[in-house]
């Protein structure tokens, strides 16, 4: 057992320090414009544009395309708004209200660029009109 500790102490020292040499340090090479590690502008998520009730009658919203119109509706009555767009290929209404422990504004997604006339109710049943504008972005 003596004669083997002398052995393994020899084979071992080396090994270890040569993970602790000093010598060229190994930087990777710069990541390339536009790779997978370095996101676009356009890979990264857009905000939704936020309106209350009160500033959407007879005003033009505009929205980027594939990013939402959410209604900044009073807490609790979340769910007692409707919505309809002219042309649903253009913008849809989206009820808001509890799901799976999260509470959800009414909003509008927006579909496809253009513009399409969109009403809103509250829970007093007055409609709110205005127009949605989708536009690229």
């Amino acid at each position: 057992m003596k004669r083997s500790l002398p052995i393994v102490a020899a084979v071992a020292l080396p090994l270890m320090l040569s993970g602790c040499t000093v010598g060229e340090a190994s930087t990777p090479p710069p990541a390339a414009v536009g790779s997978a590690s370095t996101p676009a502008a356009s890979d990264q998520a857009l905000a939704p544009t936020v309106v209350s009730p009160g500033d959407l009658q007879g005003a033009t919203i505009t929205v980027v395309i594939g990013t939402s119109l959410v209604i900044a509706v009073p807490d609790g009555t979340e769910a007692d708004w409707t919505g309809t767009t002219v042309d649903l290929s253009i913008a849809e209404f989206s009820g808001g209200g509890p799901s799976e422990g999260a509470v959800f504004r009414p909003g509008f997604q927006s579909r496809a660029v253009g513009k399409t006339a969109a009403t809103l109710a509250g829970p007093e049943g007055a409609p709110i009109a205005f127009t949605l504008s989708v536009v690229a972005p």
